[in-house]
């Protein structure tokens, strides 16, 4: 599954789908109890149409409510311009609801038994379990991480635009072993703010991706060639699936220049159904 395929290997640390965040510092569990009662809905309603996305409402905000802690830590005490911590927020606010249509989707193709008909809630949430723990577990630990660290670089994206290219940027890596090789090739690369290198491969470039990156003096370091940086950053983000698609092609974006969180062509947004959800999210913010 293309879903599947972009999480399966994101942990510097571990290799495998897990992070362990400490629940008593984030509400990361929150969304476990309200997946159940979007259960029971759906269940209740005997079919899942995208047109009854805030029915949902529930999980949608318990999700959000992870993403929106995830931006705080993210920007602690950088400074961020209140527009573009607006527009961080609205972007997780549509995950949020994408995440859940998503998810939903996925589940009401298990509300049937072998003879059409409707499972009892016992029968459906045993064969739902993998489901929940996959969405508000697994990918949710991973996108908690990334929407940290996509505002923590936002943040340090402002200060680029408010110095109006005074200063080259610098891609930096942790320097441990823990470091992609592809991530590695790009350390130390030293490009103009205006570089296209930064549209698509400013930090974070992966989920779990530690990589950073710092405005330096344009004495103090060589310039890097362009072409070259670009082809690295290209050739840090693919990785072809058995479908013959780029599982990381979705990471080549940058989140303070684009303002969102998460990266605009995730596969949440190309579920059917998902444009009228994203539609519907939208105007929600806008109440």
């Amino acid at each position: 599954m293309r879903l599947e395929g972009i999480y399966s290997d994101y942990c510097d640390d571990c290799h495998k789908l897990k992070v362990n965040l400490n629940a008593d510092e984030t509400p990361i569990n929150s969304p476990l109890k309200e997946v159940e009662e979007a259960y029971k809905k759906l269940l209740a309603a005997g079919a899942y149409v995208s047109a009854d996305i805030m029915k949902y409402k529930g999980l949608i905000n318990a999700t959000y409510k992870v993403f929106k802690t995830a931006l705080k830590k993210g920007i602690a005490d950088n400074v961020i311009p209140k527009a573009m911590l607006t527009s961080l927020e609205n972007d997780v606010f549509v995950f949020s609801a994408l995440k859940t249509h998503s998810q939903l989707s996925e589940a009401s193709r298990l509300l049937l038994d072998e003879d059409g008909k409707l499972k009892s809630f016992q029968k459906f949430s045993e064969d739902v379990k993998s489901i929940q723990e996959k969405y508000n577990q697994n990918y949710l630990e991973a996108e908690y991480e990334f929407a940290r660290s996509s505002a923590q670089m936002s943040a340090k994206w402002a200060e680029v635009e408010s110095n109006k290219g005074r200063y080259n940027i610098q891609y930096r890596t942790a320097k441990d072993d823990k470091v992609r090789l592809e991530h590695e090739a790009l350390d130390e690369i030293t490009l103009p703010a205006d570089d296209k290198f930064w549209e698509k491969y400013y930090p974070p470039n992966g989920w779990r991706c530690r990589c950073t990156a710092f405005e330096v003096r344009k004495s103090k370091y060589e310039v890097s060639d362009s072409k070259i940086s670009n082809k690295l950053g290209a050739d840090a983000t693919s990785q072809i699936g058995k479908d013959g698609k780029n599982r990381l092609e979705i990471f080549r974006f940058n989140p303070g220049k684009d303002k969102v969180a998460f990266p605009p062509h995730h596969p949440y947004y190309k579920v059917a159904g998902a444009k009228a959800v994203k539609a519907t999210a939208e105007k929600e913010i806008k109440k």
